[in-house]
Parts: C-alpha cells; structure tokens; sequence
C-alpha cells in the first residue's frame, strides 16, 4: 500500500521506471498535504488563546471545516492508492491473451471497464480537491496569523493537485472516443482548473496581506 510507505520510501518508487505510482498519486498526496497544512492551522487556532475572543459562531465553524479536512486528508490517500491500482490494472489487461475471438472479447472488455475507471478516479480527485476549499477560506480567514503561511502552502498545494489530475482526466479523454459526454467532461475540467487558480490566487494573496500587517 502506497500510504503505508515512508516518504523516503515513496518517492523512491516514484522515481523508478515504472508507470505507477505516478503523477496521479504524487496529485493526490498534494491534496492530502493541503489538507494536514489547513487541519495544522485550525489546531493552532481553535482553544488557543488567539481565539479567545471570537464569537461561538466562528470557533464551531473552524471545527466543521476542520472535521471536513481531516477526512479530505483521508480520502486524498485512497484516491493516490485507487489511481496507481487503476492503471495497473489497466495495464495488466493489456497483457491479456488475444489469441482466439473469445480471449479478444475478453480482453477489450477488461480494457474498456479499465479505462473507465482510470479515467474517473482523476475526475474525482479533481472535483474532492476543489471542495476542499471552502474549509480553506476558513483557516485563511480565521487561522492564526503565525501559521497563516501554512494556509498559502495548502492553496497551493490544492491547486497543483488540481492541475495534476485535471492533466490525467485530459490524458485518458486524448484516447477516448470524442462524444459529448467527454466533451463535457473536457470542459468542466478546464472551468475547475480555471476557478481554482483564481481562488488560490486570492488566497494567497490574503495571506501575505495578513503576513504584512495589511489584513
């Protein structure tokens, strides 16, 4: 299991020549790190004396968001473990016989299930990635000021896993057949991409407002 290994571990099977893990996985441990970086800086804040006087509304908010990165972080290392089994199983029925009709049947069934399901995995990644934001906004807002930079890390960690999926989801369409589902599908993917970086931006851009004294 890919989130079992050190990350000394990791990016040593990450650099070997093999197709997986890959840029898919190395996505999804970035959304997974945004996701620590924003639980970090709610920790930092909620019952610290730097919270001590915001309203009751505000304190519960930063819990909620904090519940919801803690399980983001959770769900980013199954999607990393999901996109690396996913193509390898992609890849093993390639290798199936094809000798007879019956063995070519099935193996283009095996194919196209597999393709499916690579193709899906980044897409969701995409779309779990993207909602991880609004918990952001509220640590970015609200986190301790000495922590603040962690809450830029994590934009910009979220928006590279953005990215780095949304480049696996235009990978796998490049080898699809063209119909509107995909087509769809290109261009919701392309407006996420886009909103996420306009979002990370203004992020980012809060942060060092806040880390100048401007906020």
């Amino acid at each position: 299991m890919l989130r079992e290994l050190s990350i000394k571990d990791f990016t040593k099977v990450l650099g070997e020549g093999k197709p997986t893990p890959g840029g898919g996985a190395a996505a999804a441990l970035s959304a997974s790190l945004a996701a620590a970086l924003t639980s970090m800086v709610f920790n930092l804040t909620i019952d610290k004396k730097v919270s001590a006087d915001y309203p009751e509304s505000v304190i519960q908010a930063m819990k909620d968001a904090r519940e919801k990165t803690d399980a983001f972080r959770e769900k980013y290392l199954e999607l990393m473990q999901e996109d690396a089994s996913a193509f390898d199983e992609l890849m093993d029925a390639f290798s199936m016989a094809k000798t007879t009709e019956d063995e070519k049947a099935l193996r283009k069934g095996a194919i196209d299930r597999s393709k499916v399901k690579v193709l899906e995995i980044p897409k969701e990644l995409v779309h779990e990635s993207f909602a991880m934001y609004d918990a952001l906004k509220v640590a970015t807002e609200f986190g301790n000021k000495n922590a603040i930079s962690d809450a830029g890390v994590a934009a910009i960690l979220i928006h590279s896993a953005i990215e780095g999926a949304a480049l696996n989801v235009f990978i796998n369409l490049a080898g699809s057949e063209v119909n509107d589902e995909n087509i769809r599908m290109k261009q919701e993917t392309d407006d996420i991409v886009e909103k996420s970086k306009n979002i990370k931006e203004d992020i980012v851009a809060m942060v060092i407002d806040k880390i100048y004294g401007r906020q």
